[in-house]
């Protein structure tokens, strides 16, 4: 049996060194990396998921789960950093690795609604696959048609393509389903009320979304 306190976890390499001598299973990884996430100890992130690709145990039922948790939460990781990275040759290496990923575990559940919600949203970030990120968005609401993710995803590309009544729509909908949803949906809706020549409307879903954070809105792409 593994016990750790998460509030005073010790340094990653010696959690790796554990996880490892107990040959544990895989979700004791996945749980204590995305752990050091939350504590902003990234590399230790990076290194627990990697290292548990070669070295966790897998011996048990519906692993399949976990091992799918563990090659998105990294690929998003990826593809969040190449979204905020400037240098064209670095975000291009972020973006290898997330495809990499992402193809990897493709092979294991590819109709995972939360792989294709990461997947989706890495081609909209990509800039040239936007189709394919409709497509897996599509499917997504086909299972679930109240989906947030996916709406504003759909918001997104609408947006993209000038289609600022149908990105106003998706935006209401997600604001329907979740009046709590964060205040980005808001600052959405504003950009296409501004498009659309509302200026009123614009101005009050701005003063709306006061402080929010800009990587929460990747429409502009």
């Amino acid at each position: 049996v593994i016990e750790l306190d998460f509030d005073q976890l010790p340094d990653g390499i010696e959690v790796l060194s554990i996880l490892r001598h107990e040959h544990a299973e895989l979700h004791y990884w996945v749980t204590l990396s995305l752990e050091y996430y939350k504590q902003g100890k990234v590399e230790d992130f990076i290194r627990l998921l990697e290292a548990s690709r070669l070295d966790a145990n897998v011996d048990y039922r519906d692993f399949e789960k976990d091992q799918m948790r563990a090659l998105d939460m990294l690929a998003a990781y990826y593809v969040q950093e190449a979204n905020r990275e400037k240098n064209k040759d670095k975000k291009r290496d972020l973006f290898t690795k997330a495809t990499l990923l992402y193809t990897t575990a493709d092979k294991i559940i590819m109709y995972d609604q939360n792989h294709l919600l990461g997947r989706a949203y890495f081609c909209l970030l990509e800039g040239d696959k936007m189709e394919q990120a409709d497509a897996q968005f599509n499917f997504v609401l086909n299972q679930l048609p109240n989906n947030i993710p996916s709406l504003l995803g759909k918001a997104c590309i609408a947006f993209n393509k000038k289609d600022f009544r149908g990105s106003l729509a998706f935006y209401k909908k997600a604001l329907r389903t979740n009046p709590n949803c964060p205040a980005a949906i808001r600052l959405g809706m504003g950009h296409c009320f501004m498009k659309l020549g509302n200026q009123d409307k614009a101005r009050y879903c701005r003063n709306s979304s006061t402080g929010i954070e800009v990587d929460m809105y990747p429409c502009s792409l």
